[in-house]
């Protein structure tokens, strides 16, 4: 759009995005092109790998048993990385986190209220 000779307000507005934020897209994606990429998001994070790959691996080594410190040196990545990964994927993560009985009594609550009303959508 830029090429085309859009304004960043106008890519903002066409993007539903604030100017400060197309501004900084459009500057990324010219830092990019400078280092020989085409502009265009790669798909690897941080660290050269996809986020939720990296999401996955630290949350299987944390399941495992393995510390922040032994995850971020297997991974090559800060501790901290590793730390803020699990918070946030440990918190509210399933419906299991809050205990067996409440979520199975929350799943037969919602059960009821769908048969109840929406019958048609239900069958026996």
């Amino acid at each position: 759009m830029q090429a085309q000779g859009a304004s960043n307000r106008q890519i903002a507005e066409t993007l539903g995005v604030t100017v400060s934020t197309a501004s900084a897209l459009l500057a990324s994606g010219h830092r990019a092109k400078k280092r020989g990429g085409n502009g265009a998001p790669s798909g690897r994070g941080k660290y050269g790998i996809a986020t939720a790959a990296l999401e996955t691996a630290i949350m299987d080594l944390w399941d495992e048993g393995k510390s922040y410190s032994e995850i971020a040196d297997i991974l090559t990545i800060r501790r901290e990385t590793a730390q803020k990964i699990v918070a946030y994927m440990r918190e509210g993560a399933t419906d299991l986190a809050m205990g067996r009985e409440v979520a199975t009594r929350c799943s037969d609550a919602l059960l009821a209220a769908l048969i109840r009303h929406h019958p048609e959508r239900c069958s026996a």
